[in-house]
């Protein structure tokens, strides 16, 4: 996908800081382009997923971490990539997204676990590379019309 003017481009330092502030500038942004109604809830849903796992677990360990997110709007659709310069996936594969145990008591519910199932649920097409340039990519889309 070649992106000459993409509707979405923001660039921010790691940080669970920085992914509110993005959040909030994408918010604004969809607002000011009129794209609120473009699945816009489903986006902010899978890019806070995807946006905090990244900080959480690739730049867990870098002071110096960066996120670049770029996406466009075309034919009902999102599609998206987020890049980062942090650790590689485990195994350089997307996880598995597998819905935790819940059949528990309260107190003994997981904490996590439940982020990458709901990017696999509501996101399409989802794809990861580990560059050359020691940066992750991570591509998907998002519909307007859930599948």
């Amino acid at each position: 996908m070649i992106e000459i003017n993409p509707d979405i481009h923001i660039e921010l330092e790691g940080s669970p800081h920085k992914v509110r502030g993005a959040l909030e500038k994408l918010r604004t942004r969809l607002s000011e382009r009129q794209l609120e109604a473009c699945n816009a809830g489903t986006l902010e849903i899978v890019l806070a997923e995807v946006l905090n796992n990244v900080v959480e677990h690739a730049l867990s360990e870098r002071i110096d971490g960066l996120i670049a997110l770029t996406g466009n709007y075309d034919n009902q659709t999102w599609h998206l990539k987020v890049r980062d310069n942090g650790k590689p996936m485990p195994k350089d594969q997307i996880p598995a997204g597998n819905a935790p145990d819940v059949a528990t008591d309260l107190m003994d519910l997981p904490e996590g676990g439940f982020g990458w199932m709901m990017v696999r649920t509501l996101a399409r097409d989802i794809a990861y590379t580990r560059g050359a340039d020691a940066w992750n990519e991570l591509t998907f889309t998002i519909p307007d019309e859930p599948n």
